[in-house]
């Protein structure tokens, strides 16, 4: 299974039962998730990274999964509150072969949906920013052609929010 990379303040991982747990506190902040970042530690040589990015409830997490063949990495939700809280990862087990057969590892990362009912604009624009600051290739998912109010998210002063604050 994935682990998250980082989650809200909100949030604690536990490695023993390998579940987010909620806590009281109020969502201000992201953190980094050190079993993650240990992991990416162990990978050798070189690293691609893809990560999907878009609107909560509309399947990233299934899409990245099917994608890769990696069936029932990435939680799935089936509720009306998302599943993925934060940035979830997962590195492939095998290596790839680029186009001059030098070998590298995918790293998969799974970020929480954008516009989700409990989060607020600046929530998204924190998980947004490091999705695609972390991405070699970034897969935007939208359902059907994405509208104007996709695209105005996807512009520049959308960050300058993350980096005034």
């Amino acid at each position: 299974m994935a682990i998250p990379l980082c989650l809200p303040n909100n949030r604690k991982w536990d490695s023993k039962i390998g579940k987010c747990i909620k806590t009281q506190d109020e969502r201000s902040a992201i953190y980094l998730v050190e079993e993650a970042l240990q992991r990416l530690r162990n990978v050798k040589g070189p690293v691609g990274v893809v990560a999907i990015a878009g609107p909560y409830r509309k399947g990233k997490s299934y899409i990245l999964s099917a994608a890769f063949d990696q069936p029932d990495v990435f939680p799935l939700g089936h509720e009306m509150e998302a599943e993925t809280m934060g940035i979830w990862m997962w590195i492939l087990p095998e290596k790839h072969k680029d186009s001059n057969g030098q070998e590298y590892s995918i790293v998969l990362l799974d970020s929480e949906g954008l516009d989700s009912a409990v989060s607020e604009g600046f929530d998204d624009s924190q998980i947004f920013t490091l999705t695609v600051l972390l991405s070699s290739v970034l897969i935007y998912n939208s359902q059907g052609v994405p509208t104007r109010r996709d695209l105005e998210g996807l512009e520049y002063p959308s960050y300058r929010k993350i980096f005034h604050n």
